[in-house]
């Protein structure tokens, strides 16, 4: 990964604050009203607005529910434990860009690919992608955005059944409906390799 993009990125970021959030909506709302659609969705605007913050939070919201409302047709599938969780295989999915060192690195303004993460990946093994929220705190401990260390003793306990071989890893895109091919892929071969849980961990 490119440890300069990482830092800049870094220092682009605020902390979240307790400022008076009042005229999140009017700013918003004026936000959209003067860019493109094309701009205003592009993950680049993550770049230069205060993500972490409330107003970060309420553009997040204003950009993703729409996509969401579109997409999700129907009563969503309910999809109950068949087996005891000790008994369960268990895989994770992170949307928080992170990455074998070794993979090419997600697009940091937006990629609708996925990385493929072996059990066995160490900390020193993986790497981060993304620039919509502070990773300095995950690049101290990717179990924050990845937890395999702590699903390893998990199931060394015996609290679940196995850990899955492989594990997957996807970065920033301001489009769900690109995500979707993509999503797919993810979910059918979870469930050839018979996966039974798949743990999902937001950036």
């Amino acid at each position: 990964m490119n440890q300069t993009i990482q830092d800049k990125s870094a220092r682009r970021l605020e902390p979240a604050t307790t400022r008076d959030t009042t005229s999140t909506h009017g700013l918003i709302a004026r936000l959209k009203g003067f860019l493109p659609d094309s701009l205003f969705n592009s993950a680049l605007l993550f770049g230069v607005l205060p993500i972490g913050t409330a107003l970060g939070r309420s553009i997040s919201k204003l950009i993703a529910l729409p996509q969401l409302r579109r997409l999700a047709t129907g009563p969503i599938p309910w999809a109950p434990l068949r087996k005891p969780l000790s008994e369960c295989t268990v895989a994770l999915v992170s949307t928080g860009g992170v990455h074998l060192r070794s993979d090419r690195p997600f697009n940091i303004n937006g990629d609708p690919t996925f990385r493929v993460i072996p059990k066995a990946s160490l900390h020193k093994d993986l790497a981060i992608s993304h620039q919509a929220y502070d990773t300095t705190d995950a690049l101290r401990d990717i179990n924050l955005v990845f937890p395999i260390e702590r699903l390893r003793e998990l199931e060394a306990e015996g609290v679940i059944g196995r850990l899955a071989e492989d594990h997957y890893g996807f970065g920033l895109m301001g489009s769900a409906k690109r995500l979707m091919p993509s999503i797919r892929e993810v979910a059918r071969t979870l469930n050839q390799s018979g996966v039974d849980l798949a743990l999902l961990v937001p950036a």
